[in-house]
């Protein structure tokens, strides 16, 4: 087993550094908060969950042009801006014929 000792002042330098990094990184990604949280988003099952549809009605309202959404290599995901607003009663939802 080996020990290290480090000085208390050495020691109290380094950490003064890690938090001068840590301040620096959080300035450098203050500007990108915003804008990674404005465009969070959401799988099928995530959005379903949150709008407590089925699978099925989520399908409906992509083909309807109710709630966008985007592909990426064969899976699909919904802005949660926009299922917010559907939510929100703010994206005119259709009345389906029964």
């Amino acid at each position: 087993m080996e020990i290290t000792v480090l000085d208390i002042q050495i020691l109290k330098a380094l950490n003064r550094e890690v938090k001068e990094v840590s301040l620096l990184i959080k300035e450098m990604t203050a500007p990108y908060k915003a804008l990674q949280q404005a465009t969070k988003w959401l799988d099928q099952q995530e959005a379903c969950q949150l709008l407590n549809i089925s699978k099925r009605t989520l399908q409906t309202y992509r083909a309807k042009g109710i709630l966008g959404a985007t592909q990426i290599n064969r899976k699909t995901y919904f802005r949660l801006s926009e299922v917010e607003l559907l939510m929100q009663g703010e994206r005119p939802l259709k009345k389906q014929k029964k």
